[in-house]
């Protein structure tokens, strides 16, 4: 009886304390080292909420992670809910799908739907770091107001569903119109975010990590010019959203990194959003961090950016992004025939200083259309490639690997003999000892 008890007590305290032993080569089912480093060296309290399917081994395994992590270090506090069974909880949290982890302290929080550990702890650096950087919005060029309010400031097209100024009939646009829930999302990942005029004095770009060009509908002046060339040339990243038919002033740069744009928009007969063929939609991208794992992504009005060809003044190395489908022509271009049309294109130095990202539309990142699909995370994978943050970790992925027994063909044979013929012949003896025996 007391054996029963001891037995019965020891599961009911292995059902609250959960604990492994991770006998695998790769230590698959450990923190790694990078892990430990970091979880030792937070100092403010991070509260993790993961979702989960319980049916879904992968999402059992990065629940255990999580409940690790907690243990490593006392200023994390986890919790864990599967959004089938407390539905409640995920519409606190405005969670709608299993795998999705929120990381949160005092006055930040940070939304992870990828379920692996490299997400894990660039979310934690993230949420408990300092601000990471400033992102500047140039002004003065009737660019997309970044301090804008976060919601849907135009009015709808009944027949398109959106309309905005380079992606269709102009309706109406609202006077705060611009690039509120961008801002929102990069003061959330811990960036400070301001708009700088270039013409106050020459150094309107000093502390700015990043500046971003956002849909000027007028002409940079050749000082302003001048001010982002040396921004670039002392190590700051662009992140250019320019339009279709604008002057910008910013060609002559365009030109020494190798990119013109076209002055007409690009429609992509083939893939398009919703029902607009001049909003091209984009689901295959170019291999690159920038777009891994990037859902689709469309474009309202765009510019096509095409290569140039290299000369001594040439001064990056280009790398398209996203192009559209085999079918994208210019409007109102005298050929008809079609082709793969880059949308957007990384221009980059070797030493990854004053790297430049140009995307020919700025307004899929605008409010009307940050939170669709991929737009939004597109725009933030834009700012992290250019920043480069090296405090950010990027873990090689640690799968278990399945013993194997190789064997030349003399252990072969002897296998073969030992399990096939003297086995049963050892067996066959017991049993006729047996029987004499018994006689």
């Amino acid at each position: 009886m007391s054996t029963f008890i001891i037995v019965f007590a020891l599961n009911l305290w292995i059902l609250e304390n959960p604990h492994r032993v991770d006998l695998t080569a790769e230590r698959v089912y450990s923190p790694d080292e990078k892990a430990i480093a970091i979880l030792n060296a937070l100092n403010e309290p991070v509260t993790i909420t993961f979702f989960y399917d319980a049916r879904s081994r992968m999402m059992q395994d990065a629940k255990y992670l999580l409940s690790q992590y907690s243990q490593i270090s006392p200023f994390i506090t986890f919790n864990s809910y599967d959004p089938a069974l407390e539905p409640s909880v995920a519409e606190k949290y405005q969670v709608k799908f299993a795998g999705s982890a929120i990381f949160q302290t005092k006055d930040r929080k940070i939304l992870v739907n990828k379920p692996n550990e490299t997400e894990f702890l660039n979310a934690i650096i993230r949420v408990a770091s300092d601000a990471m950087g400033t992102v500047c919005f140039s002004d003065g060029h009737i660019e997309s107001n970044p301090l804008s309010l976060q919601s849907h400031d135009h009015y709808e097209n009944q027949a398109h569903g959106h309309d905005h100024a380079s992606g269709g009939k102009l309706l109406l646009l609202h006077e705060r119109h611009g690039m509120g829930m961008a801002r929102n999302a990069l003061e959330v990942l811990g960036y400070s975010v301001e708009q700088r005029q270039l013409t106050r004095q020459s150094n309107s770009l000093e502390q700015c990590s990043l500046v971003v060009v956002a849909s000027p509908q007028t002409a940079f002046s050749k000082k302003e010019l001048m001010q982002l060339e040396n921004f670039s040339e002392k190590g700051g990243a662009l992140l250019l959203l320019l339009e279709p038919g604008v002057t910008t002033g910013l060609e002559p740069m365009l030109m020494t990194r190798g990119i013109a744009i076209s002055e007409a928009r690009v429609i992509d007969p083939e893939r398009y959003y919703w029902t607009d063929k001049a909003t091209p939609a984009i689901s295959d991208y170019e291999r690159h961090r920038v777009t891994r794992n990037l859902p689709m992504t469309f474009f309202p009005g765009v510019a096509e950016l095409s290569p140039l060809p290299r000369t001594k003044n040439t001064r990056n190395a280009t790398t398209p992004l996203a192009f559209t489908s085999s079918s994208g022509v210019l409007e109102l271009s005298s050929s008809s025939e079609g082709k793969r049309r880059a949308l957007a294109v990384l221009a980059s130095n070797a030493d990854k200083q004053g790297n430049m990202i140009v995307v020919g539309d700025g307004d899929f990142a605008t409010n009307s259309f940050y939170g669709a699909v991929g737009n939004g995370q597109f725009f933030l994978n834009m700012v992290s490639e250019l920043l480069a943050h090296e405090n950010l970790v990027n873990l090689s992925p640690r799968n278990y690997q399945v013993a194997t027994l190789r064997l030349t063909n003399n252990q072969m044979q002897i296998v073969f003999f030992m399990t096939t013929v003297l086995g049963p012949l050892c067996l066959m003896l017991i049993g006729f000892l047996i029987w004499r025996t018994r006689r």
